[in-house]
């Protein structure tokens, strides 16, 4: 009897202590409501919650920033990625709105900090808006609707830190967040994976004999283009005048902030630079040609664009592991975003690693330019200054791809011409880059028996012979935004609706801050008009283009 009326009190303790744990977590979890709810602290998700705050001021609107610093623009900002990647057409920048705001006011070389006031200056203007800093996804509420769809209620915050080691750790505190509208403008799609829409991995919707053999096997289980850890040097020696020397180019903006761009006949024929990818790159890191800005004009630091690094999955968090968010379907050897970042910045600290980019120099009538006395910045504990964030180049696509790799390549020069024509009745902006794929692995980087730059030829011979890089801006459709899954929720960030193909166009942050204007002025036609963004029709998208036309974004070509 003692026994069974043991094991009785025992099943009881089993069963109800869980439930009135999650009982007491309800119970005490703060609740907040608002009607636009928008997840990325970049360019995207700045000029989302510009454009919702200022069309709707009598809405609520709010902005998740899930890093470890208390900044904006990720990153454009922290991240250390200060070159800003345009393309001109017809002398004219296309990719106006946010982003053209920005860039009048700081370059296209600029001081990382100077970026990051100048955004929150912009947003603290709407009383409306909230911000809310280091805190991140831990889980999303749905509610489910007919046809497989649904809409999402909530999502679930916990604050998040950095610890010494780089490693990203969980805080205490819980928070829960309604809204009407939710918005993913993350670099990992996180808030669009976390809700339950079904995304394509990487390239993996790229024709099978493009695919090495490891990424033919399993669906989901592919790769994403590479990543970069961005750094920080001083003691960098400019010509006088902007001017090519030798394979570097040195430029500058209208500001005077000096960018050194290019290196290739270095990083291709230079022994110390070939040693060093040839040693580190099986390991998973290499040195590129490299992208140099000033961090503003003036300063005597530069941030560099030039370390990849390899089979990072950027939907994969050490804080996820063991719990279903943590990618399934890996391939051996791919990191999480924190391992990479730890061992990205333990490359830069080698002396190798210096005497590689100190290569990068060109010596003329006994004067030296480029990087051949660089130094390391190193902060307060001796480590080298790099981005707080990985600069992921691709993670997840939305499926049906709204905007294909024909549209891209194709896009015509007007209304009247190119594979981008129907995207014009429901154009939301314009998007210009090349198609610029950063490899995939290391044995990319060598073919017919040298090192080759850039790599998307050899990758995509079929691309190479449809007419290589695109010669016109492409019309983005606003279906790029939407999910037939998730009737409330806007994508202007990674996991918006394009082909890997596509996206190594559209990747760019400038063309991100044009997605981000349409998605903040889609989300505040919806909360005005009590509409669901996937319903939009006509009326509603010629409303959006006409609002984002009244704050300064380009439509036509």
């Amino acid at each position: 009897m003692r026994k069974l009326l043991f094991y009785g009190v025992l099943i009881l303790l089993i069963l109800f202590i869980p439930f009135g744990y999650w009982v007491y977590l309800y119970l005490t979890t703060p609740v907040m409501v608002y009607d636009v709810v928008i997840y990325g602290g970049g360019f995207a998700g700045c000029a989302s919650a510009y454009n919702a705050a200022w069309l709707a001021p009598e809405k609520k609107v709010l902005l998740i920033v899930p890093e470890s610093t208390s900044h904006l623009g990720g990153l454009g900002t922290i991240g250390g990625q200060n070159f800003a990647d345009i393309r001109y057409w017809q002398n004219q920048l296309v990719t106006e709105g946010s982003f053209l705001r920005w860039f009048r006011e700081n370059g296209q070389f600029y001081n990382t900090q100077k970026m990051a006031e100048t955004i929150k200056k912009e947003l603290a203007q709407f009383p409306n808006l909230t911000i809310l800093y280091q805190q991140d996804i831990k889980k999303v509420q749905t509610k489910k609707l007919d046809q497989g769809r649904c809409a999402i209620k909530a999502v679930l915050l916990t604050p998040i830190f950095r610890g010494e080691q780089g490693e990203l750790s969980w805080g205490k505190g819980r928070l829960q967040v309604e809204g009407k509208v939710f918005i993913d403008a993350s670099d990992e799609g996180r808030l669009a994976r976390l809700a339950g829409n079904t995304l394509l991995v990487g390239r993996e919707d790229w024709p099978a004999e493009y695919l090495p053999p490891d990424e033919q096997k399993e669906a989901g289980a592919v790769r994403q283009q590479a990543a970069t850890l961005m750094f920080r040097v001083t003691e960098v020696k400019t010509p006088s005048i902007p001017e090519q020397k030798g394979d570097l180019q040195f430029v500058t903006d209208y500001f005077g902030s000096w960018a050194i761009i290019g290196g290739k006949e270095t990083w291709q024929n230079n022994p110390v630079v070939r040693q060093f990818n040839e040693h580190y790159g099986p390991q998973g890191f290499a040195i590129k040609p490299l992208n140099a800005a000033q961090d503003g004009a003036g300063s005597d630091e530069w941030w560099l664009n030039m370390l990849l690094v390899f089979d990072v999955d950027g939907r994969a968090r050490e804080m996820d592991r063991g719990t279903r968010f943590f990618p399934q379907k890996e391939l051996e050897g791919q990191k999480t975003v924190e391992r990479a970042w730890r061992e990205a910045r333990e490359i830069v600290q080698k002396p190798e690693f210096l005497e590689a980019l100190r290569q990068f120099k060109v010596v003329e009538d006994g004067q030296m330019y480029g990087f051949g006395e660089a130094k390391l910045v190193l902060d307060q504990n001796n480590q080298p200054v790099v981005g707080e964030l990985m600069y992921l180049r691709e993670t997840v696509h939305s499926k049906p791809f709204a905007l294909t790799t024909e549209e891209v390549q194709h896009a015509g020069s007007g209304p009247q011409e190119g594979k981008d024509l129907d995207n014009y009745e429901e154009r939301i902006g314009l998007g210009y880059y090349m198609m610029d794929i950063n490899a995939y692995l290391y044995e990319d980087l060598w073919q017919k028996n040298s090192f080759v730059w850039p790599v998307t030829e050899y990758l995509r011979p079929d691309w190479f012979k449809a007419g290589g890089q695109p010669k016109n801006p492409v019309y983005l459709p606003y279906s790029m935004l939407i999910t037939k899954e998730c009737v409330n929720l806007l994508l202007p960030g990674y996991a918006t609706g394009c082909s890997s193909f596509a996206w190594a166009e559209i990747r760019v942050l400038p063309n991100l801050a044009v997605l981000g204007d349409a998605a903040g002025v889609a989300a505040a036609r919806a909360v005005l008009y009590g509409e669901r963004p996937v319903d939009f029709d006509t009326e509603q998208i010629r409303w959006v283009q006409e609002k984002l036309r009244e704050m300064g974004a380009r439509l036509e070509k």
